[in-house]
């Protein structure tokens, strides 16, 4: 998220108190030391904090520098709000996920309306035997600073401050750094860098590396902090259409201390940045909530979405992370999830490279299975930006007909992309799955596929299977007794665990998992195979680039799906206009040919308008 021209606050007080860290000399200006340290982090946001945290946990000694000296942005925004139940799971191990929950608002539920009308409810976890729900609500600055207090815990982590990263100088050996601090400049080497500075990524900048992609959006947004005191139920409400914001979509979120989060598309308005200013959203406002509501505006700006991503992440000893390595709308809440898993992915194998147990090369698996993340995060988020609000004709004619489908049709509403929200990225072609030949069918009911986050679930009589996954490879026999390896080893037996052998594929003769330690499944075998884990364990050190890969065919997702709107669409718009309604009927009869006779009448009755008149019958 970009602001467009200028941001505003409130001039009265937020009741919020940033904490202000002490700001330290530095050991090469204090005693002019030198030596070079395993690792250095540039900016102590959302990414960077975890990786220092994945990296300081496993002991190695990690810098991380940050050019504040505090936490969140200025003006109090709230930034990223959702966290995601994955996100939680990996802050979970360092104690941040339960101060989360606690503090922020949990919701798993929501509403989306067009107009003054309810389209439809939608529930993302109707699972209720997981360790976390869908989502916590809650102001970044305040996830920020629960992670700096677990760093302060952690003896291999020197969390510097007022130390902003001038200029990098890459070598075959080591990356230098200059720091600007209040005592002057130095400079310091690292064996690895993490560029986790943030969409200004001055690291990005200095190294001259390439975007695959980048563009900003036209559609201007108004994001506001509220405070207010509402009884409601805790439900995400997206308003589509809507007759307050003349038109325009209202995203509406609650969050700690009575915030509630409300964004508002003003592309519309002759003016946008007028129309995000406090006066015109106190309006705005009280037309949605009732002219007698009470709030008080924490926070106001306008702003606009880039969409960006790097042609690679890994550039020699550099690495990007977070939003310095891709950017794109915040629908779907991937922005700050895809930083925390970027640092989750990274940090584990970082460290088996610096104790010497895996060559540098398994660093191209994280090219390979964070910039899909990437890819797919800015893809997905740009096509719910599209539904959201359609930049050509043919894009506004198809979402208009989801919209009217969805409100006669249950099957419909997952074709409404008002944000489809954040989940793991699966890597389904990363280069360290491994799966037995031929078994991939024999699994064909479960979720829990190679390069997937490991679904959780509870263990009758020890919790959730995610608190056993504490950042180390784990060996998990489900089903079935197995002997132990010398890693983490669990047996789950099938009596008592139904649901969980279930969504994991086991039957009687019991299935063998490797976790992975970001708590991603590494690989996957039918029956008691302890031999089949230890080489999957095994290839992680011996992993070289170039190696072959399991060839495997990604199952079809919603996102496949949501591809269509935009082929769709651009069958309208590559059309005459007097010839678009013979186009339509070309694609409806092209789509009903791959159906069947009874598929094909029953989507054609679902299209037909309420009240609407059969055809003439032929006898």
């Amino acid at each position: 998220m970009k602001p467009a021209k200028k941001s505003y606050r409130t001039e009265r007080d937020t009741g919020y108190r940033l904490p202000v860290y002490p700001y330290r000399t530095p050991p090469e200006i204090a005693r002019q030391a030198k030596h070079t340290y395993p690792v250095i982090i540039a900016g102590a946001g959302l990414a960077g904090l975890t990786a220092a945290l994945e990296l300081g946990s496993r002991g190695v000694q990690t810098v991380l520098l940050d050019d504040s000296d505090t936490v969140g942005a200025a003006g109090l925004s709230s930034r990223c709000i959702c966290y995601a139940k994955r996100s939680l799971e990996i802050l979970d191990r360092f104690g941040v996920a339960e101060r989360v929950r606690r503090k922020g608002v949990t919701w798993s539920e929501g509403d989306v309306f067009r107009g003054h009308e309810r389209l439809y409810h939608f529930n993302l976890q109707p699972e209720t035997d997981q360790k976390f729900p869908a989502f916590v609500n809650l102001q970044q600055f305040y996830v920020e600073e629960y992670l700096v207090d677990a760093n302060m815990t952690v003896p291999a982590v020197d969390l510097r401050w007022k130390n902003k990263v001038v200029d990098v100088r890459p070598a075959r050996d080591h990356v230098e750094v200059v720091v600007q601090t209040p005592d002057g400049p130095y400079r310091a080497r690292c064996s690895y860098l993490l560029a986790a500075d943030g969409s200004h990524s001055t690291v990005r900048e200095k190294l001259g590396a390439r975007d695959a992609v980048s563009a900003f959006s036209e559609d201007f947004w108004c994001i506001s902090d509220v405070r207010m005191r509402r009884h409601e139920s805790t439900v995400r409400k997206v308003f589509l259409d809507n007759p307050h914001n003349e038109g325009g979509a209202i995203w509406y979120h609650q969050m700690a201390d009575n915030v509630w989060r409300t964004d508002w598309q003003v592309s519309h308005y002759p003016n946008p940045s007028a129309a995000a200013t406090e006066k015109h959203l106190k309006k705005r406002l009280r037309g949605l909530l009732g002219a007698g509501a009470k709030f008080d505006v924490i926070w106001v700006g306008p702003w606009r979405f880039r969409r960006r991503c790097l042609e690679r992440l890994v550039h020699g000893r550099v690495l990007f992370l977070g939003d310095a390595a891709a950017q794109h709308s915040p629908f779907g809440a991937r922005g700050g999830n895809r930083a925390v898993q970027d640092a989750n992915n990274l940090g584990w194998k970082l460290a088996l490279i610096l104790a010497g147990k895996a060559a540098p090369e398994l660093l191209e698996s994280y090219e390979a299975e964070r910039h899909l993340a990437a890819r797919e995060a800015v893809e997905i988020a740009t096509r719910s930006a599209t539904f959201i609000g359609p930049e050509n004709e043919g894009q506004q004619v198809f979402r208009d007909a989801t919209l009217e489908l969805a409100q006669r049709q249950a099957w419909a509403r997952e074709l409404v992309n008002v944000g489809r929200l954040s989940t793991a990225c699966t890597y389904v072609r990363s280069p360290l799955n491994r799966e037995k030949e031929g078994e991939r069918a024999a699994f064909h009911e479960s979720v829990a596929m190679p390069g997937a986050a490991a679904p959780d679930g509870r263990i009758a009589g020890v919790g959730y299977l995610v608190e056993r996954l504490q950042g180390q490879f784990t060996v998990a026999y489900f089903g079935r007794e197995g002997p132990p390896l010398d890693v983490q080893t669990i047996s789950i037996p099938l009596k008592g665990n139904e649901a969980l052998c279930a969504r994991y594929g086991a039957t009687a003769q019991g299935a063998t998992y490797v976790f992975r330690p970001d708590g991603h499944i590494l690989a996957r075998c039918r029956g008691i195979d302890p031999a089949f884990a230890r080489e999957a364990i095994e290839a992680v050190s011996r992993f070289r680039a170039g190696a072959p890969r399991q060839p495997v065919d990604a199952p079809p997702t919603i996102h496949d799906r949501d591809r269509l709107y935009d082929e769709f669409a651009s069958v309208l718009d590559g059309v005459p206009r007097k010839q678009r309604e013979h186009a339509l009927a070309q694609l409806a009869m092209a789509l009903a040919y791959r159906l069947s006779p009874a598929e094909a009448a029953a989507a054609a009755k679902a299209c037909r308008p309420r009240g609407g008149r059969r055809g003439p019958s032929r006898g």
